[in-house]
This record gives C-alpha cells, sequence and structure tokens, in this order.
C-alpha cells in the first residue's frame, strides 16, 4: 500500500510540474483567459483582429506611437521609473498629451480590434499612476507602447531596444496579459 502511495504522489508531482511547464512554454493559455471582467471602469472587450486602423490613419498612428514610446523612454529608460519625480510628471505637457495621445487611439487611430484592450489598460495604468503614485503602473505603460511601436513600426536593433515583453493584447501571450490585468484587477 505504501509503495502504491508514493508511487501515486511521484506521478502526481510529475504531472503537475508537466502540466506547469507546459503552460509556460505555452505562453500562459492554460490557466485562465486574458480578459479582465472585474474592474469596471476598464472594458476588456472580445475581437477577432488583433490590430485594425481606423480608415487613413495608419501613418498617423504609427508615428503617436512612435512619440509616446519615445517619451516614455525618457521616463523610465535607465531605472527612471524608480527615480522620477512623480508630481512633477503628472502635471508636465508631455504627460498630458500622452493622456489625450491615448484616447485618440482608441477613438480614432485604431479600429475595434484587441488593441482597444490595451489602450484601456493603458488608461487604466494612467489613473493608477495619478491617483497612487504608481511606479510599477508606469512600467507597465511604458511595456504597452514599447511592444506596440517595435512591432507596428518595425523597430531593428540600429534603431533601439527591440525586447518584447509581451504585455499587449493585440500581439502579447496569455502569461504577461494576464500579468498586466491582475495587476490591474489588484491595485485599481
Amino acid at each position: 500500500m505504501l509503495k502504491f502511495i508514493s508511487g501515486f504522489m511521484i506521478v502526481s508531482i510529475i504531472g503537475v510540474i508537466g502540466y506547469h511547464f507546459y503552460d509556460y512554454v505555452d505562453g500562459g493559455s492554460l490557466f485562465s483567459s486574458t480578459t479582465l471582467a472585474s474592474v469596471q471602469e476598464i472594458d476588456h472587450q472580445e475581437y477577432e483582429e488583433d490590430i485594425i486602423y481606423q480608415e487613413n490613419r495608419e501613418k498617423t498612428t504609427l508615428e503617436v506611437l512612435s512619440v509616446q514610446h519615445k517619451y516614455l523612454n525618457n521616463v523610465t529608460g535607465w531605472g527612471g521609473a524608480d527615480t522620477v519625480n512623480l508630481r512633477n510628471l503628472k502635471t508636465s505637457d508631455e504627460w498630458k498629451e500622452l493622456k489625450s495621445a491615448v484616447n485618440w487611439l482608441k477613438a480614432e487611430g485604431f479600429g475595434p480590434s484587441k488593441v482597444w484592450n490595451d489602450m484601456e489598460n493603458a488608461n487604466g495604468l494612467i489613473t493608477l499612476v495619478e491617483r497612487k503614485d504608481d511606479r510599477t503602473a508606469l512600467k507597465y505603460l511604458h511595456r504597452i507602447f514599447h511592444d506596440l511601436d517595435v512591432s507596428l513600426n518595425e523597430i531593428t536593433e540600429e534603431q533601439g531596444e527591440t525586447n518584447i515583453w509581451g504585455v499587449t493584447h493585440a500581439l502579447g501571450n496569455n502569461r504577461e496579459i494576464r500579468r498586466v490585468n491582475n495587476y490591474l484587477k489588484q491595485n485599481f
């Protein structure tokens, strides 16, 4: 009987480890969906397409992404998110422009697609920075713009950092999307 229980426990442990390893390799798709339903101010929807642009707005949208990514690079780069004066940041013209850009991207730049969920997250993260001086929210906000800019504007290594964080609904992986969604859910 003891051999049976020991064998069962070993098989169970190996199974759980294997399941988690597969989930890790698969980008985190096994354990939960990526939608965030419990924060009323953040409205995630299901969309078929990853990225859709409003008619005749692709070029302008890509330019706005690039400008805002560069701004966030200046704010958060090289440990800046941990040292930036948040009071000055939140009252700066550049911050106000970022907030307007996020709203413009959702209303006029992008069409109804998964990237709208990223703009919802961006708005939520901006709110956390403003309400709670949340530096982690600032880092996640930068990562959203980084991933979208690098991917959509096809940034090369010669042009800048090309690491992808995987945090966007449009282009990311489930584990990292879930990480941002859970952060918003726990801190909003």
